[in-house]
């Protein structure tokens, strides 16, 4: 069994309208100027960042990208010695939750398969990806009662996932838990990502969230100051775990920043417990080649692939090849339709 390990970014979650680390403050202020009476916690936010143009004066300064903005906020209140403030906390939360698509449960129409996501292309593809990272396939059952999609583990074994994410969004987990509330399931005792703790086996996708979720209030900035935070230890103990055993590693919409070395140092730590590393590949949009360079340059593999496409080109590849419609007996089927539509999209 092949162990397969996504690294995901914010290039993953942006094609279903979350913000990314450039538009984030952008974002936000429509929010606020949507509602000011249900974001007025977000006016102290922006006067602080306000306050921090005094540094523009003296050094080239970024204000409008939240990284650099976190940046130099935690480095003052680590100084304090005080954790990031509740206020850039909840502001963070509170404009992710906004962005996140509500996944909304409906009746299900005889092309059932067509719709199995509602909100548009790109929240059906990215769905149709998770659901196959999750390890369930879906069959029109003849005798469900009442007749429709039925939710079951799939049988074959060749290949298992994990996720490591730099997000703190929920995209994911809702993804799961759709699938759970809105489908009958057979044969599945738990679907979903294992969040805590590891699984030698896998029998059930990991998912570690290096720099905490939102649904935990837990938000550790994508900053240099991860060290602060003694609190996400145990993930990254889970993530070392995940990296060391796996057989392959995707890197799918991150852009592998100059200032994350923090990743760059898990990923070497890991791969020197690495028995059986077969595959480096990275998915991310380049649009001037930087990406590819930073990847270039960290990589000591000659032959490790660089795709420059977004996750929902390959989301569409996989739904493509593992969605059949047609009536009784449809199923969406997961594993090897889904690493053979893989391989193909990186083969293009």
């Amino acid at each position: 069994m092949d162990r397969i390990t996504y690294i995901i970014g914010a290039g993953f979650s942006a094609p279903a309208g979350l913000p990314v680390m450039s538009n984030f403050l952008a974002k936000s202020k429509d929010l606020y100027y949507s509602d000011i009476d249900l974001y007025r916690d977000f006016g102290r936010v922006f006067e602080q960042i306000r306050s921090l143009s005094y540094a523009k004066n003296y050094y080239s300064t970024d204000l409008m990208n939240i990284e650099e903005i976190l940046s130099i906020q935690e480095m003052s209140e680590f100084l304090d010695g005080r954790k990031l403030s509740s206020d850039f906390s909840d502001f963070i939360i509170k404009t992710i939750e906004a962005y996140t698509p509500k996944l909304k449960i409906e009746s299900r129409a005889a092309n059932w398969y067509d719709h199995i996501f509602r909100g548009g292309r790109n929240i059906e593809a990215l769905g149709i990806f998770v659901t196959s990272l999750l390890g369930v396939r879906f069959d029109d059952y003849r005798n469900s009662s009442p007749r429709g999609p039925v939710l079951l583990k799939d049988e074959h074994k060749d290949y298992a996932y994990s996720v490591i994410s730099l997000n703190y969004d929920m995209l994911l987990e809702n993804y799961a838990d759709y699938l759970g509330r809105s489908f009958t399931t057979s044969g599945i005792e738990s679907l979903g990502f294992k969040t805590e703790g590891y699984d030698p086996e896998w029998s059930v996708p990991h998912l570690a969230k290096l720099h905490g979720s939102v649904h935990t209030n837990e938000i550790v900035p994508p900053t240099w100051a991860k060290g602060t935070h003694p609190s996400i230890v145990t993930t990254w103990k889970t993530a070392y775990q995940i990296l060391k055993d796996s057989n392959h590693i995707r890197f799918v919409g991150y852009s592998l920043p100059v200032a994350d070395s923090y990743l760059k140092y898990l990923l070497k730590s890991a791969v020197i417990e690495s028995h059986h590393l077969k595959s480096l590949d990275v998915i991310c949009m380049d649009w001037n080649g930087d990406v590819r360079t930073r990847y270039e340059d960290f990589f000591a593999l000659s032959n490790f692939r660089f795709k420059n496409s977004s996750v929902v080109d390959l989301a569409r590849e996989i739904a493509a090849a593992t969605v059949s419609g047609g009536g009784i007996g449809t199923e969406v089927r997961t594993f090897r339709a889904a690493e053979t539509a893989y391989e193909t999209f990186m083969s293009k």
